[in-house]
């Protein structure tokens, strides 16, 4: 055990307790299951996106990923400091393991937990540090290993944690699984060597930020230590590799737990599978939040000017989280809270086209030449055929203008046969003549204009159908 410190360091410890104690008044140190800021909500808001789009055109949808209090799929690791001075937090943690796992897995359900300990080299204990227990899901072995955690010999004040970490990120015995959140809950009361068995503190963080393990240290308040990050150490790991750094005060649990849950996550939008004239992007291209906080993104979804009109467009985003592929508890499904579908209707654009062509009269005699007298018209009986092609609607309808009063007749059938008849003087009107009534006389003040409208309600452009006033 590591002898007792002077007065003077003992006072300028005791900062800690009151930090302890505004981190319990603030909310940032629960001591139940953490309080999530969006109710327990999790996922990418609005998940679907149904929307119409005209080519060439865009729309930007807010979108707010809700994430985790815990990151997803944690494995976390309670690296603990066992010598002579930390009897009070270890048994602290002992006491209230089962409500820091409860908490954890009440927001992951995914999570598994190990545990593992140091002490120091060149002493008279038999490790300088060890795994106690691999990552597991097996509580009942997780719970046993911390409980059966006991004090011993630090020796000097200094301790082994440096290569305490270092074997938890080389080591793969401590059973880390792919694309899990690794996580090392590391506490204790004091600074370490370095180097340390024969790692240095460089090489510990290098060691760490390669196999993607985050460290939340926890500075335990004794007597005897002189503080986990009185060299810096616990500093410099926590902020190389994302971690969090808190003062234990009297309860450890409570502020390895408060660490856990301040974790920032990087929340990043992935396009999945998305055709061709669809452009989807996203400011910003990433965001970094406190996991349990909102990530807010502008999505920008374009569609091509070449876009076929009337195609649906469809693309699905995967929103990760630290580059990771949210899952479902197989560990292999995406979990669909975390996958967004988009389906872009590209609506009909194009007009129809619409032709009033002169025809023969219902008796199937030649059309009459026009002549060259203008005042005759296109076609001197009157008989016309009018018709319309669209690009999609394959029966678009067909109408007929009396430019003079401006009535309005039908809609026809592409491909009726008309006969029109000019009279300034007559009122608009419309009946059938010819063999079997296959002929519409439609009768106007003006000329006629016809136009087109397809099943998207776009119009054509109107064409006219002259023919001569009757004589004065």
């Amino acid at each position: 055990m590591r002898s007792a410190q002077n007065d003077s360091t003992s006072t300028s410890r005791s900062w800690r307790g009151w930090v302890i104690a505004v981190l319990l008044a603030v909310g940032l140190i629960a001591t139940g299951a953490p309080a999530n800021a969006h109710g327990g909500t999790v996922g990418v808001d609005p998940s679907t996106v149904d929307a119409t789009v005209a080519p060439g055109n865009s729309i930007e949808v807010p979108k707010v990923v809700h994430t985790a209090e815990v990151p997803p799929r944690p494995d976390i690791v309670f690296l603990a400091d066992t010598t002579g001075s930390m009897g009070p937090a270890l048994a602290n943690v002992k006491a209230n393991l089962n409500n820091i796992i409860n908490s954890v897995r009440a927001s992951q359900p995914q999570a598994q937990f190990g545990v593992a300990e140091y002490r120091d080299f060149n002493c008279t204990d038999p490790f300088a540090s060890r795994l106690n227990q691999a990552v597991t899901a097996d509580d009942t072995a997780v719970v046993a290993a911390v409980n059966a955690l006991a004090t011993g010999n630090g020796c000097d004040t200094p301790e082994a944690q440096v290569n305490a970490l270092f074997e938890l990120a080389t080591v793969p015995a401590v059973g880390f699984r792919t694309d899990s959140t690794r996580i090392i809950a590391w506490f204790g009361d004091a600074s370490g060597h370095d180097p340390s068995g024969g790692h240095s503190l460089a090489d510990a963080i290098a060691a760490l930020q390669a196999a993607g393990i985050r460290v939340v240290a926890v500075d335990v308040d004794t007597a005897s230590g002189d503080g986990l990050d009185a060299t810096g150490q616990a500093t410099a790991v926590t902020s190389a590799t994302g971690g969090v750094l808190l003062s234990g005060g009297d309860d450890v649990s409570a502020a390895i737990l408060a660490a856990i849950n301040a974790i920032e996550v990087e929340v990043t939008p992935q396009l999945g599978t998305c055709d061709t004239d669809l452009m989807v992007t996203f400011d910003p291209v990433s965001s970094t939040v406190t996991s349990g906080d909102d990530a807010l993104f502008d999505e920008t979804i374009a569609v091509a000017a070449g876009a076929a009109e009337g195609s649906t467009l469809n693309c699905t985003v995967n929103w990760l989280i630290d580059g990771n592929q949210v899952t479902l508890a197989d560990g292999v499904t995406p979990d669909p809270a975390f996958v967004q579908t988009i389906a872009i209707a590209v609506p009909d654009v194009t007009a129809p086209v619409a032709t009033c062509s002169p025809t023969t009269n219902p008796g199937g005699k030649n059309v009459p030449k026009a002549g060259t007298n203008p005042r005759s018209g296109q076609n001197p009986d009157g008989f016309y055929v009018i018709e319309a092609t669209d690009n999609l609607d394959p029966d678009p309808e067909v109408f007929v203008v009396d430019t003079g009063s401006g009535t309005v007749f039908g809609p026809y059938a592409s491909g009726t046969k008309i006969k029109y008849t000019q009279d300034p003087d007559a009122a608009p009107s419309e009946e059938l003549m010819g063999p079997g009534g296959n002929t519409v006389h439609l009768k106007g003040t003006g000329d006629a204009a016809v136009h087109a409208v397809d099943a998207s309600g776009n119009v054509s452009a109107p064409v006219s159908c002259l023919v001569p006033a009757p004589p004065k």
